[in-house]
């Protein structure tokens, strides 16, 4: 039959005759008597050099993938693409893979209306807790810039009483101003509702500074930007190894600091001019411009039309 079909090929077109005899295109072009496809081209080898290189940076910043680790690959001067980085990935066995480390073992035991625009508008503080094997629970007072994700202080203290939590807002001021110079307007401070935060000491320390605003209660949401942060900073640090004595641990998290500002690039932080997503040092340093996220965009949408409709009912009451 295939002989005949192909004899009458040029006489009618092959769909047309096909269903006439009731055969099925598919059926017909996936016949183990179809001619076989051409093999294609035979993957070109990985340049030696360039894919020890990144399997070096690899190897230093295991807590990246691969599209970060592209990024970074070529800030440091190292031409590659996200495709090389990944094909040695593959071919390393590089690809990240879920495992719980001893030290993650260890330790596991709406304030859309703000929407800074520069940095030193919105500054957010909190703190979590990090346990030193033999020294007991410490903890890690945070104080990040909103816009530019910068990581003002990480302050490792034994206590986060209204003290200790001053003392990383000193910290936080003190780098602003090594950066920037005196800080020309009094930033945002967003905070929970933690009795560090409620103390007279606190609110002494921080009056005429800053703008305090505290979240609702049971809303930790409201404090996502540092939530999400803590999260990179226990993934990407402290679940990463047991540290020996509290110096220890301020020592790694000094380099955690200087890394995450530095060189790890930030999904949040997308150039308006295009190209590859920047540090929060690219931003909070160097001026860098970035692009509104998209769901700050959509905030912002919505608070102008909550303005506008209370704005209209107003006008509604006037008039009645």
């Amino acid at each position: 039959m295939r002989a005949m079909i192909e004899a009458d090929k040029g006489s009618a077109r092959l769909k047309a005759l096909l269903g006439a005899i009731g055969v099925a295109a598919s059926s017909w072009y996936h016949s183990p008597a179809a001619e076989p496809k051409r093999p294609g081209p035979a993957p070109r080898p990985l340049d030696e050099a360039l894919k020890a290189t990144v399997v070096e940076f690899a190897k230093k910043y295991p807590w990246w993938g691969y599209k970060r680790l592209a990024i970074v690959l070529r800030r440091a001067g190292h031409m590659v693409s996200k495709k090389f980085v990944h094909a040695v990935f593959k071919a390393e066995d590089l690809m990240q893979k879920r495992r719980a480390t001893a030290a993650e073992l260890h330790q596991s035991a709406k304030l859309f209306e703000l929407l800074p625009t520069r940095p030193n508008a919105l500054w957010q503080s909190d703190v979590t807790y990090i346990h030193i094997p033999g020294h007991g629970w410490w903890y890690a007072v945070t104080v990040i810039d909103y816009y530019s994700r910068y990581l003002l202080a990480c302050h490792l203290t034994p206590s986060y009483s209204a003290p200790e939590v001053s003392a990383a807002i000193d910290l936080a001021v003190q780098e602003a101003e090594r950066l920037h110079g005196k800080l020309e307007q009094v930033p945002f401070l967003v905070t929970d509702n933690g009795s560090c935060f409620l103390a007279r000491y606190f609110q002494k320390a921080i009056k005429d500074r800053f703008r305090h605003v505290r979240t609702r209660y049971r809303t930790p949401q409201q404090l996502g930007l540092l939530e999400r942060f803590h999260q990179t900073l226990k993934r990407e640090e402290v679940y990463w190894q047991l540290y020996e004595h509290p110096q220890d641990a301020r020592e790694k998290l000094v380099a955690f600091r200087d890394r995450y500002n530095s060189i790890r690039p930030h999904w949040a932080l997308a150039p308006a001019a295009g190209g590859d997503v920047l540090t929060p040092e690219d931003v909070y340093v160097k001026g860098r411009a970035i692009t509104l996220p998209r769901w700050q965009g959509w905030a912002k949408a919505a608070k102008e039309k909550l303005d506008e409709s209370m704005h209209q009912d107003a006008q509604l009451r006037q008039a009645a």
